[in-house]
């Protein structure tokens, strides 16, 4: 079963299959090696890559030409369970707005924050920088968000496609297990990844699941739109690709998260199923503990593309 996994995920013409993994899959750390799954339950299609340092906390360094300064520094984080002989899943971590001196702080906290997350649920978290540089009435650079398509010459898409070359190489990654979340503009940006199809790495095809907190369609996927249009670029999605979506009651984003969840849901997602819809108690912001219940929702979902 597991070569045959392999072959289907290497297969363009083949859809993409959203696979739900055995409960042992999201048990604890401990069972989450997928070359340990009954074969017939769990597809698989590790990386085999090598040579990166583990476990903990990490930076590593992209070269792409024209985006910023050409030269890409972003934050890793690799669990103490970490086996190079055993695949772990990737979850891409995106931040919000930050303010210019603090961008790297800011990717370093969205890394932190999920730490506890990756810890007990066994999977390497990538927290990149954006290269969308905002600047005050003087002129002077005051923001970093992301450069998203479509744009003239490369975009932070292309840096989210080569983290996960690089850490593909660099760790074994298991390619049926590749996630996202995203707050506030992240938010957004997760979004069109997932409804999309800007991003060849990272789409409702190539992921397994993604999280949002504090972002909207309306922020980037549908920005512009009519609820119609929107639910037509919903209609469309390659599948019903699983999504969490968690707001602060306070949150400004409030009231479009929960329109983007009936969207959703008009669409033919199904809640507690694809769809996981939760309020709580705050404002626009986002917690470990709700980090840990994004992954709840997220991990028992796998994707052969």
């Amino acid at each position: 079963m597991a070569l045959l996994a392999v072959m289907a995920v290497c297969d363009p013409a083949r859809a993409a299959t959203s696979v739900t993994l055995p409960a042992s899959a999201c048990a604890s750390s401990d069972n989450l090696f997928v070359g340990d799954f009954d074969d017939d339950a769990a597809p698989t299609d590790p990386s085999h890559g090598a040579g990166g340092a583990y476990p903990g906390s990490g930076a590593r360094t992209l070269h792409i030409a024209n985006l910023g300064n050409g030269v890409q520094t972003y934050y890793v984080y690799v669990p103490n369970s970490y086996d190079p002989t055993q695949a772990l899943p990737l979850l891409l971590a995106l931040d919000g707005v930050a303010p210019f001196a603090s961008a790297d702080k800011y990717a370093t906290d969205v890394r932190d924050a999920w730490i506890q997350a990756a810890e007990d649920g066994g999977f390497i978290v990538a927290a990149p920088v954006g290269n969308a540089v905002g600047y005050d009435s003087y002129g002077q650079p005051y923001s970093v968000s992301w450069r998203v398509p479509p744009t003239y010459g490369p975009n932070d898409y292309d840096l989210f496609a080569a983290i996960r070359v690089d850490l593909e190489s660099a760790y074994n990654i298991e390619r049926t297990r590749i996630y996202g979340w995203g707050f506030s503009a992240g938010g957004h940006v997760m979004h069109d990844l997932g409804v999309n199809n800007y991003s060849s790495a990272f789409n409702a095809t190539t992921m397994a699941a993604y999280g949002v907190s504090g972002g909207d369609l309306a922020g980037l996927a549908c920005a512009g739109m009519t609820g119609v249009q929107c639910r037509q670029v919903l209609a469309a999605v390659a599948r019903k690709i699983p999504v969490d979506i968690h707001i602060g009651y306070y949150d400004p984003n409030n009231a479009a998260a929960k329109t983007d969840h009936g969207h959703f849901v008009d669409e033919g997602w199904t809640d507690g199923q694809t769809i996981f819809f939760t309020q709580f108690n705050g404002g626009h912001v986002y917690t470990a503990a709700q980090l840990s219940d994004t992954w709840a929702h997220l991990c028992p979902n796998s994707v052969i593309p």
